[in-house]
């Protein structure tokens, strides 16, 4: 047990490294968070591209970094810390998939939501949220984390 790094916090890593990627192509290129998510500022509403730095870019980078950054002190803050920390970032990819779940299910017919891009979408979100939380589901089936 202990506090080594296991295949669940390895798991989390990854998945906290392809969060925080995100984040950070984000904050540095906007315009690539607006593609990515297909949104765009609206023209007569200026601040929007503060928003996408924001939320997509800076957001995401340090709720990611913060999963990292209790993996790599999981020796001085014990693995409750990964387990938290995976558990919350894993916990917001889980409401994303909720979301674009109900939209895909009630917006469709306004809106036409049922698209290739947000059933992957669905998929990406609920891999990358059960990923952050591995070492939570670990601890959950008796596994050290």
């Amino acid at each position: 047990q202990g506090n080594s790094m296991t295949v669940t916090g390895i798991i989390s890593g990854a998945a906290a490294l392809v969060g925080a990627l995100l984040g950070l192509g984000s904050l540095i290129s906007p315009a690539w968070g607006a593609s990515v998510v297909r949104l765009q500022p609206m023209a007569d509403r200026p601040g929007g591209w503060a928003e996408f730095r924001a939320s997509y870019g800076g957001g995401l980078l340090l709720l990611h970094g913060a999963v990292l950054l209790a993996i790599a002190m999981r020796e001085q803050a014990g693995m409750a810390s990964v387990v938290a920390a995976g558990f919350a970032a894993g916990a917001a990819w889980l409401g994303m998939a909720i979301g674009r779940t109900v939209s895909m299910l009630a917006d469709h017919a306004r809106h036409g939501t049922r698209t290739g891009y947000n059933l992957f979408s669905v998929g990406f979100e609920l891999v990358i949220g059960l990923a952050l939380m591995a070492p939570w589901l670990g601890h959950m089936g008796g596994r050290a984390g």
